[in-house]
C-alpha cells in the first residue's frame, strides 16, 4: 500500500512540473501575438478574430497551432532569398514552438502579472501617417448582389515628388470590402485621363462579376 502511495504523489509532482514549465498565454505567448498578430488580429482590422486577450485567444490554440507551423500566419509573402526586410513578420523557430508547447499544453493563461503592457495602436491606423489622402466622397453600396471592379480617381496634390516609405489604405467599411488596390500613375501616364475623380467607373477589360464587392483606386501623382 505503501509503494503505491509513493507512485500516486511521484506521479502528481510530475505533472506539477510539467505544467510548470509549459509556456503561459501572459509570460509566453502574449507578446508573440503583440509583436506579429494583434495589428490584424483586432476589432476593426481584416483578420476575423481578435487576439488581444486571453479570452480571446484561447478559443483559437489549436488554430494558431496549425497556422503558424504550416507558416501560413503570419502572412509574408516576400522571398527570403532577396534580402532581409526591416518589417518582416516570420516567426522564427523559437516562437513556432512556443505556441505549439502551449497549445498542446491546454493553452494555459498562467498569470497575468507577467502579461506585457497592451500595445496602443493608433485609432484606425497600422501605421502613423504623415499625409492622409481621402476618396471625394464615399461610394455607396447596394444591399444585395454582386457589383464589378471599380476604378476610382483619387487626386493627391503633391507640389512635388514624394518619398514614401510606408502606405495603408483603411477601408470606410471593412464588412463590405473586399479588397482594393492603389494604383499609382506615372507622370504622363493616359490611364483614366477622363476619369473625373471621385466618380467609380469601369473599364472593359475589367469587367469580372466578384463574388463579393470590391472597389480599386487610382492615385494621381
Amino acid at each position: 500500500m505503501r509503494t503505491c502511495l509513493l507512485a500516486v504523489v511521484g506521479s502528481l509532482l510530475g505533472a506539477s512540473i510539467a505544467s510548470a514549465q509549459s509556456p503561459t498565454f501572459y509570460k509566453d505567448v502574449l507578446p508573440i501575438l503583440q509583436a506579429n498578430c494583434q495589428s490584424c488580429h483586432r476589432p476593426g482590422e481584416v483578420a476575423p478574430m481578435s487576439l488581444l486577450t486571453y479570452e480571446q485567444a484561447r478559443p483559437w490554440a489549436r488554430a494558431i497551432k496549425a497556422a503558424v507551423t504550416s507558416r501560413q500566419m503570419p502572412p509574408w509573402f516576400a522571398d527570403p532569398g532577396v534580402g532581409h526586410f526591416a518589417n518582416e513578420r516570420r516567426l522564427v523557430d523559437r516562437e513556432i514552438a512556443t505556441l505549439n508547447a502551449w497549445a498542446d499544453a491546454g493553452a494555459p493563461a498562467g498569470n497575468e502579472a507577467d502579461a506585457p503592457a497592451p500595445i496602443t495602436f493608433p485609432s484606425g491606423w497600422n501605421i502613423k501617417p504623415d499625409v492622409i489622402v481621402e476618396m471625394p466622397k464615399a461610394f455607396e453600396l447596394p444591399a444585395r448582389g454582386t457589383i464589378n471592379y471599380k476604378y476610382i480617381l483619387v487626386k493627391t496634390n503633391f507640389p512635388e515628388d514624394m518619398w514614401i516609405t510606408a502606405a495603408e489604405m483603411p477601408p470606410g467599411d471593412p464588412a463590405v470590402l473586399h479588397h482594393g488596390k492603389v494604383w499609382v500613375r506615372p507622370p504622363g501616364s493616359k490611364w483614366m485621363e477622363n476619369a473625373v475623380p471621385g466618380e467609380a467607373y469601369e473599364t472593359e477589360s475589367h469587367r469580372h462579376v466578384l463574388g463579393r464587392n470590391a472597389i480599386e483606386e487610382g492615385n494621381d501623382i
